[in-house]
């Protein structure tokens, strides 16, 4: 069963509590930073850093909209509010939480320094993949990752942040997508693959048939049961493998 504690350490220049979840025993464990959707960490992020504990790894999720204050939660119908909250949030702010969660856990006596990995959802699976091209972090899992690509309703000179970022790549990549994702077509996640691999980097993509976007949110509409039921043991697997 998870232990579970907050932890609280300076980024970017205020206080951001971590929710931290380890497997209750002792001993160093690799660790796997659970990065929030738009809606902050709440009750879905803590009980899936539980489920990282409860499969073997010391599991952190920061908040990363703790510059508004600690404890942000927002609910999954305000939406406006949520992307709103996440405007606030520059790419520089989201890699000094990042570093400072990476920081947090090689000082921590408990967790394998060397073995770190990184996960998000929707807006935190962009951050995971931009966690993908930092020092200390082994291995990163997206899902649904949102602006990695402009959406389709973008204008044509949007920013593309996986041509900005592609070369800088490291650690080897899974993502998991729904061919039902309004904001993420599977065009998209055909060109991500597609680019990461002509650059060599290592990346592995499974797109789930009817699932839409936060399909493994079991507090979501768009809940997909199938999908999450898939994508987990693949996540647990691909940290298997590369955190060791």
């Amino acid at each position: 069963m998870a232990v579970s504690d907050v932890a609280e350490v300076s980024a970017g220049g205020s206080p951001m509590p971590i929710y931290t979840a380890r497997p209750d025993g002792g001993g160093k464990n690799a660790a796997v930073i659970v990065i929030q959707e738009i809606f902050g960490v709440n009750n879905d992020v803590r009980s899936i850093a539980d489920r990282f504990a409860d499969a073997g790894y010391f599991a952190a999720a920061p908040e990363l909209f703790h510059r508004s204050g600690k404890g942000v939660d927002i609910p999954f119908s305000e939406m406006q509010a949520a992307f709103a909250e996440r405007g606030k949030l520059s790419n520089d702010d989201v890699f000094a939480d990042v570093q400072a969660t990476i920081d947090y856990l090689r000082s921590n006596p408990d967790v394998d320094a060397d073995n770190i990995g990184i996960v998000g959802f929707c807006f935190g699976g962009m951050v995971s993949y931009l966690g993908s091209t930092m020092d200390g972090i082994k291995a990163a899992a997206v899902y649904y990752g949102g602006g990695i690509l402009p959406r389709p309703d973008s204008p044509p000179d949007a920013p593309r942040l996986l041509d900005a970022t592609a070369d800088a790549v490291q650690a080897p990549i899974i993502g998991f997508w729904g061919t039902e994702d309004g904001g993420i077509p599977v065009s998209n996640v055909e060109e991500i693959e597609r680019v990461l691999k002509e650059k060599g980097k290592s990346i592995e993509n499974h797109i789930y048939e009817g699932a839409g976007h936060g399909f493994f949110c079991t507090e979501r509409g768009s809940y997909h049961a199938e999908a999450s039921a898939d994508s987990w043991p693949k996540t647990l697997a691909f940290f298997g493998e590369h955190l060791k």
